[in-house]
């Protein structure tokens, strides 16, 4: 049985929890690059937790959904050319370990 192709291994890093002005940093990272994000939650009234995300040097700016497989949704090309990305999974990974 042939094995499913994945990408690079990725790791997330919780860099700033958020603050007082609900605002923290992430990095997530591959063998090629680290891209850095600012993150704050923000008012979701369709399901699940919204995020919008600031990537630090390009002003690339993403909305973020995550939730129940169902309740996830991304702007990025990633996600709307292949239904999954890393903003999501990273997200999911600090969400569900209780960090944001």
């Amino acid at each position: 049985m042939p094995q499913k192709r994945t990408g690079p291994p990725r790791s997330i890093r919780l860099l700033r929890p958020p603050g007082a002005d609900g605002v923290g940093l992430m990095c997530i990272a591959d063998r090629r690059q680290a891209s850095y994000y600012t993150f704050k939650e923000i008012p979701c009234e369709i399901g699940g937790r919204a995020f919008a995300l600031h990537r630090l040097g390009l002003g690339t700016l993403y909305h973020v959904r995550v939730g129940k497989p169902a309740q996830c949704s991304c702007e990025c090309m990633g996600y709307l050319c292949h239904g999954r990305c890393k903003h999501i999974l990273g997200l999911l990974a600090l969400t569900g370990h209780g960090m944001v």
